[in-house]
């Protein structure tokens, strides 16, 4: 049986098209998110989540993670599948600290309604590689 978390990956992979797309096993770097895409020159790194409630769980390591990539210009992006799978969420990591905090209830985040259709897809690929998330000020 395929776990949630792989079945979210297969989707992006299947439907997110012209993207080199590698999945990682991070057993060996804590924090390191699931997977990089590559499309045009343009990185990112996306961190899997399925969820039952609001809350995601990050751990410190995630948080720190891709707080230090974002402040070198970075992009990474959470993306979380509810258990009930009548939502997914994107949100973007420049929010970092407010997505550990609240969740789902952090601002930005961007729902769409399971089944997600191709524009549904076009709209999450231009989000991840093409949104315009200013970088977050250094403490």
């Amino acid at each position: 049986m395929i776990k949630p978390e792989s079945k979210l990956w297969h989707n992006i992979r299947d439907n997110i098209k012209n993207v080199e797309w590698t999945r990682f096993e991070n057993w060996a770097v804590p924090g390191v998110p699931d997977v990089h895409g590559i499309c045009k020159g343009v990185n990112v790194f996306i961190e899997l989540k399925i969820t039952k409630n609001n809350k995601l769980n990050l751990s410190p390591f995630q948080i720190a993670w891709n707080y230090k990539h974002i402040l070198n210009g970075g992009r990474a992006f959470i993306i979380a599948l509810t258990i009930s799978r009548t939502a997914l969420c994107v949100l973007p990591c420049s929010s970092i600290r407010s997505i550990a905090s609240k969740g789902l209830e952090a601002k930005p985040v961007y729902t769409y309604k399971i089944p997600l259709n191709q524009q549904d897809w076009t709209e999450i690929h231009e989000l991840l590689f093409h949104s315009p998330f200013p970088a977050i000020p250094k403490e």
